[in-house]
């Protein structure tokens, strides 16, 4: 007996330091998880997991850190580490799910959705029908190109504004150092987020970036920044976040918008705060209208729909009037933040509207009776991940934004989106190239407003959420007198502002082999012309529309350009290029998995493809056109890259047109030769290759014949553009 007391005396003195090890880390990164400190958070869970390996919170704590600092691969991972749930909150599958449908995992996604309906009903239905939403939109075409803003850099870029013909931003960048950080290297680590000035376009140079405001005026917590029209006062945000400027939740109460005085160089002074900054929640993302005499904002303050909502303060008899909600045409009981006004329309960013990830981008305009139904701004812009900060560079139609999409420089990263116009030419370099008009002082000229300002609901005496959806609007608010920076006294109770600053038909039809339905309803057959088609794919047929990733080398806006370049990259996959009426982007891929593209991004970009990145898309070989085929072993380098490459006068087999190259059956001539894919419009051709003259194709034709191909005929690849035969 007194053994066994020992051996549990023995037992108890070497396990009950480790659990009271444990249970202080467990408390030291429950703290620092609420504190938002979440890098901190997963080391001291991971140390609490050491001692006990058991920890269901610990590692659920973990996936949430990585999932709440946008690290998506890195939260999968340790999701499904998880092995017992009974011990988790009950809003685990929910955001499991929002971070599956992030990752583009949209049927995984759903069914957590629909898990979670026993939980909340509504919730997990709104979700689930969002993961169909997402898939739709996905496989329609882009609405927009969208090239990579070449000042973002291996950190956090975001906030994009224009001031005069500049374009300024905010970044967690450390590559451009101040003389502070230069002198005093233990000042490196609490730089936090500044702002930076630059050219705006898509080709701006890294040296073209400098500091918007000097060393001694840096606090390093300024997120985002709205300049007036005349140039003579700023709206801004301050706020303590670590990172991005987005690790927020709906609870956050230390986010605060301030006016400045504007100099020439786009610094400001003169500090004021937003009259309306209370304790308790958050004002931030402020966008001021062309007249500078109306503040829109996002605020998770009481009273609105839920999350974050937007608002707008009106400038009235020398202050801010209370912040009017924008309605449920706008806001949702989820999070919508930083808006922007583009004349008479709103740009703004929501993670519970139907979109395609987490926060994607809509737009409202201002009708009759308000603002309409925000509508997703589309493919092309949206993507998975998050997308917030739009704007609109003024005299263009380019829309800037930030994105944490996979395949960036690094973190957040700035994108620019050029609407598609597929039945009109546009010359972007003009578009591009021309210079912002210099801002014009409100007393200097006169400034459009939108003929009626959208109808708000003012949520200050809201009694119920019935009340809120259905009560009239208040009359639109006058902006006649000009709305500029003020000098004010500042008291305990409130400030006192004082002084006023002022498409060719084809008659040709598919052969036999296209879907037998179709067969019956014509009364004749024929061929599709292989003129002026493209060639597809080599070797393989593409006729997925799954969501693919390609890896975006380069975008071209001239007509011409080599492909030299990316010779030494087809080790990793073939190259692709993709035209528009716009822009020709040369692309590597594709890849199905994100993070097998992820990888090879690493290695391009070790390569010195360093502005190459990520992008999604539903596979579709109409949109396609192969220019290196890394199954080719005889590849031929060409100088233009809207040619093609050269691979001399070949003989080849046109086999069949399709309206969907499902119904090619691969198996009946994949003895035959090498296949080949062509597109045309929305015909899909397919080529048989690989012969040594016309005899040895002409073999392969009567072959093809036999088994059922029976308009197959000898053609000649001629350098890339396939030519019928007209004798032999």
């Amino acid at each position: 007996m007194n053994q066994i007391f020992k051996s549990l005396l023995i037992v108890s003195a070497l396990v009950l330091p480790l659990l009271v090890t444990a249970q202080k880390s467990l408390k030291k990164a429950d703290k620092q998880f609420d504190l938002k400190a979440y890098g901190l958070a997963i080391e001291s869970y991971k140390l609490t997991l050491e001692e006990n390996e058991d920890c269901q919170k610990c590692i659920y704590k973990i996936a949430e850190a990585y999932r709440l600092q946008n690290e998506s691969l890195e939260a999968a991972v340790w999701y499904r580490k998880i092995t017992d749930r009974s011990v988790l909150p009950t809003d685990y599958t929910l955001n499991y799910g929002l971070m599956m449908k992030k990752m583009g995992q949209y049927e995984k996604a759903r069914d957590l959705f629909y898990e979670y309906q026993t939980v909340d009903p509504v919730i997990g239905d709104h979700f689930a029908t969002s993961c169909d939403y997402a898939i739709s939109l996905l496989s329609a075409q882009p609405d927009y190109d969208i090239s990579l803003f070449k000042g973002s850099s291996d950190q956090s870029d975001y906030g994009v504004t224009f001031f005069q013909d500049k374009l300024v931003y905010s970044s967690f960048r450390k590559d451009i150092l101040r003389d502070l950080a230069r002198n005093d290297e233990s000042l490196l680590s609490p730089l936090g987020s500044q702002l930076f000035i630059t050219t705006p376009g898509l080709e701006t140079k890294a040296e073209s970036i400098e500091y918007v405001r000097p060393d001694a005026e840096e606090t390093f917590d300024i997120s985002s920044i709205s300049y007036s029209p005349s140039g003579k006062f700023c709206a801004y945000t301050k706020s303590n976040y670590a990172k991005s400027g987005m690790e927020m939740t709906s609870v956050d109460d230390d986010m605060h918008i301030y006016f400045g005085k504007v100099q020439e160089n786009g610094n400001f002074y003169s500090e004021l705060a937003f009259t309306h900054n209370e304790i308790g929640f958050s004002n931030g993302y402020p966008s001021l209208s062309l007249d500078g005499k109306a503040l829109y904002f996002a605020s998770n303050r009481p009273g609105g729909f839920g999350g974050y909502d937007i608002y707008v303060s009106y400038y009235k008899n020398k202050d801010w009037t209370y912040p009017e909600n924008l309605g449920p045409n706008i806001n949702t009981q989820g999070n919508e933040i930083t808006p922007f006004l583009n004349g008479s329309e709103l740009y703004f960013s929501s993670d519970f509207r139907h979109g395609v990830g987490g926060f994607d981008i809509f737009k409202s305009e201002v009708i009759a009776t308000g603002w309409s139904d925000a509508a997703n701004i589309g493919n092309g812009v949206n993507s998975p991940e998050d997308e917030f900060y739009p704007s609109v560079q003024p005299g263009t139609e380019l829309v800037y934004f930030s994105s944490n999409r996979i395949g960036g420089k690094g973190g957040y990263d700035i994108y620019v989106g050029s609407p598609i116009y597929r039945n009109e030419m546009v010359d972007l370099n003009t578009l591009i190239e021309e210079q912002i008009p210099s801002a014009v002082a409100l007393d200097e000229a006169p400034v459009t407003a939108p003929t009626a300002v959208p109808v708000t609901n003012n949520l200050e005496n809201t009694q119920s959420e019935s009340t809120l959806n259905t009560q009239s609007a208040p009359t639109a608010v006058a902006v006649s007198e000009e709305a500029p920076i003020v000098e004010t006294i500042v008291t305990e109770t409130n400030q006192v502002q004082d002084e006023l600053a002022t498409s060719p038909t084809y008659t040709d039809v598919p052969p036999a082999a296209v879907n037998l339905e179709e067969l019956q309803r014509k009364t004749s057959m024929g061929t599709v012309s292989v003129s002026n088609a493209k060639k597809v794919s080599y070797g393989e047929v593409v006729n997925d529309n799954s969501l693919v990733y390609f890896i975006q080398l380069a975008a071209l806006y001239n007509s011409s350009g080599t492909v030299l370049p990316f010779k030494n990259l087809i080790d990793y996959g073939n190259i692709y290029k993709t035209k528009t009426t716009r822009v020709t982007k040369i692309k590597l891929g594709y890849f199905y998995d994100q993070y097998e593209a992820d990888r090879v991004l690493a290695q391009v970009k070790s390569k010195g493809f360093g502005d190459a990145f990520i992008t999604q898309d539903v596979l579709n070989g109409g949109d396609m056109e192969l220019l290196v085929s890394k199954n080719d072993n005889n590849v031929n380098f060409g100088e233009q890259h809207t040619s093609g490459y050269t691979s001399g006068t070949q003989y080849k087999v046109r086999l069949a047109a399709y309206e969907d190259p499902i119904w090619f059956e691969v198996n009946k001539v994949n003895d035959l030769g090498v296949i080949e894919q062509w597109s045309k419009k929305d015909w899909t051709i397919f080529v048989l290759s690989g012969y040594s003259g016309y005899d040895d194709a002409n073999s392969a034709r009567i072959a093809a014949l036999n088994r059922g191909f029976a308009d197959a005929e000898v053609v000649i690849d001629n350098d890339g553009v396939l030519e019928t035969i007209k004798s032999h």
